[in-house]
């Protein structure tokens, strides 16, 4: 097993990882639902790259629930329990389509004020 030892210089390439908004901080939400958010907003670039948008211009995902249980290492019935979450918070909209035609997952952001930044953080473009 490989011990994780270097630090990150300028040069470094960062490991892949997931999209974890503030917000998400602030939320009454279970550990699983936001790291699920954060897995399905990762695939949402990916439905964007790929121009997976609906009639109405809606980019959707579709994500199996026994994949997402096989990525996030978790049971079906504890996915099933997130997704409610994200739904019930209004973060995710499912779409049923249908006998044995995958489901669509929009995946919604709240409205955000505009962010201020401290003295001591910058911006970066």
């Amino acid at each position: 097993m490989r011990t994780i030892t270097d630090y990150i210089t300028a040069d470094t390439i960062l490991p892949r990882f997931l999209p974890y908004p503030y917000f998400l901080l602030k939320m009454d939400l279970s550990h699983t639902a936001r790291l699920l958010y954060g897995l399905l907003l990762d695939r949402s670039t990916l439905s964007q790259k790929n121009g997976w948008q609906d009639s109405e211009g809606r980019t959707y995902i579709v994500y199996p629930v026994s994949e997402i249980t096989e990525m996030l290492d978790k049971g079906s019935t504890a996915i099933k329990s997130a997704l409610n979450e994200l739904d019930a918070a209004g973060l995710l909209v499912r779409e049923r389509r249908g006998f044995s035609a995958p489901n669509r997952l929009y995946v919604k952001i709240p409205q955000m004020p505009v962010v201020q930044f401290s003295d001591h953080m910058t911006a970066i473009q």
